[in-house]
């Protein structure tokens, strides 16, 4: 959760003809925030205990697990990818909070693809506002595409005496029906690249401003979609957290059919936020974890010291 701390230091000064305390105040606070593709938290045709259902649920079981990796970790703010409605939001908001786990503030972000949504869920002590960004667009083989999933962006109010802002991004999957575009490599970069472009206009300076990126971008770090968000010409826009599991792996995806493990989900600070914070990152570890998705809920913790 989000704590404040207060550290009074007392100096003695020598007596001459009085005696004379001063004090000086350092307040730190400490924010965790997660990153969880919940992997088709909605209605689908799904094979469920061997058997075809249509229009399904995600299962019990698998919620289950879900829930154990987000309470294992208790993130101040968790952004959601795959889910399905507002109405499955509140849902495992709920179970959370029967589960001891309690998160008063979400929001759900309606953008172009009405399956599989982005959101985010923080709790009471943190003053967010939501501001959706689903107008930017791309050219695209003669036509102009959306972001399916659109941007949202959150802002914190006050973290370390200054405003946050968390942009929460869930670029578009390998998976393409247009032969052109082989991997749908072109229209994720697009996609990363519009995105990122809006993210400059807000803060054109990335070397003194204070924002995080933060979710599923189906890439690889090497790639054009994700070297999108690192930087910009001579701009440098943003870090890599180096996020790894208890046995010193760094993978968040695990691809059954084809036996893939790989690293897709990333948090990303900009340079003027890790020069005034401590950061330290892991991914959530769980021999079970593919039960409940085929993603790893990855977090950063951040302390700021204000003088």
């Amino acid at each position: 959760m989000l704590h404040l701390s207060i550290r009074v230091l007392a100096v003695s000064v020598t007596w001459l003809l009085a005696s004379v305390t001063c004090l000086s105040q350092e307040s730190i606070e400490t924010l965790r925030v997660a990153t969880y593709n919940l992997r088709n938290y909605l209605a689908m045709d799904r094979i469920v205990e061997g058997d075809f259902r249509v229009n399904y649920p995600k299962p019990e079981s698998e919620k289950t697990v879900v829930r154990e990796s987000i309470l294992a970790v208790e993130p101040d703010l968790l952004a959601i990818q795959e889910i399905g409605s507002e109405e499955l939001l509140l849902e495992l908001r709920d179970d959370l909070a029967n589960e001891g786990l309690v998160y008063e503030g979400y929001f759900l972000l309606e953008a172009d693809d009405q399956t599989r949504k982005i959101g985010a869920l923080w709790n009471g002590a943190l003053k967010v506002r939501p501001i959706a960004h689903t107008d930017m667009s791309f050219p695209f083989f003669g036509d102009r595409k959306k972001i399916k999933r659109g941007l949202l962006e959150l802002q914190l109010d006050d973290f370390g005496g200054e405003p946050l802002s968390l942009f929460v991004v869930h670029l578009k999957s390998r998976y393409t029906s247009d032969k052109r575009d082989p991997k749908s490599a072109r229209r994720r970069t697009s996609e990363a690249e519009a995105a990122r472009d809006r993210i400059l206009e807000r803060f054109p300076d990335p070397s003194v401003s204070r924002f995080i990126i933060m979710g599923d971008l189906n890439d690889y770090r090497h790639t054009s979609s994700v070297r999108r968000f690192l930087e910009r010409g001579d701009v440098r826009i943003s870090v890599i957290q180096e996020a790894r599991d208890e046995s010193g792996l760094i993978w968040t995806h695990f691809y059954k059919k084809g036996g893939e493990y790989s690293l897709i989900d990333y948090i990303l600070c900009s340079p003027g936020l890790e020069d005034a914070s401590e950061m330290k990152s892991a991914i959530y570890d769980s021999e079970n974890y593919y039960q409940g998705s085929d993603h790893r809920l990855v977090w950063t913790e951040l302390t700021t010291v204000q003088d």
